[in-house]
């Protein structure tokens, strides 16, 4: 195995993940994380290579392979960090999870799985724009780190688009499928732990809200003119036929929050890094067309940061306070900041494979560093030298607050810092070693360049 140039405490983490590996293929894994986080430039496994000191280790083909040849499980990898992550929780207090899809953006006809996907944020209210790539169905445990809410992702999966599916003689299947799948794993993952999956609108669907295990609770955003009913009248004695499942219409939650006779209360909700009072109305129904007979809550929401208008938002636990609600669904935003962060960071979008095992390793692959660079900060990293922030001058007390915060890039810059500082500043290394040790950061500088 080659000189990796990485800090050992970040080795070590990755130490847990051995067992889904071979021996060989195991030491090339090492190799690429450690590679793909130091790289500087554009993430491929070439870059990777360079950044890791490790060309003329391995033919190049072997790294490549590592994606689309060799043994190993993503979603057994992502079950590993789940119980890492999940000892951040304390146990009094359910598991809060996310589920949402992001687009990677990719050029080229020969990338494997790649087809026109709805791109959301080139996409207006009057315009619908479509971009070619791949679209990923992620599940990421939501945790609370230096006074901020991290979205950490354990596990994945590709949305083939039905045209797609058509060609490749497969069936076809949509997100929220996808995602229900990724939420029963997970349940059954963690059997004893009571579990809390956000969701924005496109998840809130009987897919999603039906098929859920019972140790399973789901809070998403619903719809103004959902079709709400009473629950079902009591059966009277003899009474023949089949027992009805809902009872009478109820007025939408639009209708009801636009009633003279509106009750309101008043409501104090820590949301998006703010404490703000907003306008709650309860509303306890069945909604039949996603939660069938069981009771469901939900919360017409008005004056809700970021949102002009009323929204309603839903809990499958009919007991769950409007605050808890409100509160929960907003930490589903952590997730969007863990995708631009990968995509900005950990080149997401960038590697272009050309085998369909490839790309179904690729995104989680760089999906999962994320989640271990910010586990490596949480446990150790945040402890170095390297983890002081960075001085500026637009960080002065006299223009304004220090940032005390750290961002993913904060973390990602630690690691780096720390590793190239333990490879470099050793008191006895000689000039000709120090050249040596040179070579990998003036390669990563290059790339970058």
């Amino acid at each position: 195995m080659p000189d990796v140039v990485i800090v050992p405490s970040f080795l070590a983490l990755l130490q847990v993940l051995e067992p889904h590996f071979t021996a060989p293929t195991f030491h090339t894994f090492l190799t690429m994380a450690c590679g793909w986080v130091l790289a500087l430039g554009r993430h491929t496994v070439t870059s990777a290579v360079r950044a890791a000191n490790a060309m003329g280790w391995k033919h190049i083909r072997s790294f490549h392979r590592f994606f689309s040849k060799s043994i190993w499980e993503r979603d057994a990898l992502g079950l590993t960090l789940v119980r890492a992550v999940d000892a951040l929780v304390e146990r009094d207090q359910p598991l809060v999870a996310a589920v949402d899809d992001t687009l990677g953006r990719h050029t080229g006809k020969k990338i494997a799985a790649a087809s026109m996907h709805r791109d959301p944020l080139l996409s207006t209210a009057t315009r619908v724009a479509f971009h070619w790539g791949h679209v990923w169905v992620v599940l990421g445990i939501i945790v609370q780190l230096f006074h901020k809410t991290w979205c950490l992702p354990v596990l994945f999966r590709l949305y083939r688009s039905e045209k797609l599916c058509q060609q490749q003689g497969r069936a076809h299947r949509r997100t929220t499928e996808l995602a229900a799948e990724l939420i029963a794993l997970l349940a059954e993952q963690l059997p004893h732990r009571r579990l809390l999956v956000v969701g924005d609108a496109a998840y809130t669907n009987r897919s999603v809200v039906r098929a859920r295990p019972s140790n399973v609770t789901f809070v998403g955003r619903a719809r103004l003119d959902a079709a709400l009913y009473a629950p079902a009248p009591a059966r009277r004695g003899g009474q023949m036929g089949r027992p009805r499942v809902r009872g009478m219409r109820l007025p939408s939650p639009a209708a009801q929050a636009d009633a003279a006779k509106a009750r309101w209360q008043r409501v104090e909700v820590s949301a998006y890094h703010r404490v703000v009072t907003v306008k709650v109305m309860t509303l306890d129904a069945l909604w039949y067309a996603v939660a069938h007979s069981k009771p469901v809550r939900l919360v017409v929401v008005r004056g809700f940061p970021g949102h002009a208008k009323d929204d309603v938002l839903l809990s499958t636990d009919p007991t769950m306070a409007p605050k808890n609600i409100i509160e929960h669904y907003a930490t589903r935003w952590s997730l969007e900041t863990t995708f631009q962060e990968t995509k900005g960071k950990l080149g997401l979008e960038q590697p272009r494979s050309r085998t369909e095992r490839a790309v179904e390793r690729t995104a989680p692959f760089t999906l999962l560093l994320y989640t271990l660079v910010v586990l490596w900060y949480a446990r150790s990293g945040c402890a170095l030298r390297s983890a002081q922030p960075t001085k500026a001058p637009w960080y002065s007390p006299k223009s304004s607050p220090s940032k005390t915060l750290p961002a993913f890039s904060d973390m990602l810059a630690t690691l780096r810092r720390a590793s190239w500082a333990e490879r470099l500043f050793e008191p006895d290394a000689n000039a000709p070693t120090l050249k040596k040790r040179l070579a990998p950061l003036l390669a990563c500088l290059d790339t970058a360049a």
